[in-house]
């Protein structure tokens, strides 16, 4: 209970403190990443292997992107994913990136619509990684259950 309170209250901290200075700090990825052992260790979280893949799942492919396209993710994003991928295991924490795209994108249309960006304007992601980490931890098995419900 107490390490599900820190995690939410860490991802409160990271997505104002992003919203506000475009970075999200280090030693709140590496909050998250010791809240992950610590759930490993009192034998909550996710398996260790789900754990261990969902370090990777998201924040390689981020980094690789980012690579490619340079400026598409910092590297606070990356970090927090790749911690959050170690919280809550690879099939939330790739739930958990999706939901942010999903918001992310629509935030990024209402800028463009309004006019208040342009397309070459840049607006903090980790409030919506934060909010998507979130929405995960609480319902993500229910939303994966129901999406692929849908599927035939």
């Amino acid at each position: 209970m107490m390490i599900d309170i820190a995690f939410f209250c860490i991802l409160a901290a990271v997505g104002w403190i992003d919203q506000r200075t475009m970075e999200i700090p280090d030693r709140l990825s590496s909050a998250v990443l010791l809240l992950a052992v610590a759930d490993q260790l009192t034998g909550g979280g996710p398996a260790l292997f789900s754990s261990v893949l969902g370090t990777c799942a998201v924040s390689v492919p981020m980094l690789l992107m980012t690579l490619a396209i340079p400026g598409a993710f910092g590297g606070g994003d990356i970090k927090l994913m790749a911690a959050c991928g170690a919280f809550l295991g690879w099939r939330l924490a790739l739930e958990a990136f999706f939901l942010a795209v999903l918001g992310g994108g629509v935030w990024g249309c209402w800028l463009l619509v309004s006019g208040k960006a342009g397309r070459k304007d840049h607006f903090a992601f980790g409030p919506f990684l934060c909010t998507g980490a979130a929405v995960s931890y609480l319902w993500g098995e229910k939303l994966l259950s129901w999406y692929l419900s849908l599927l035939p």
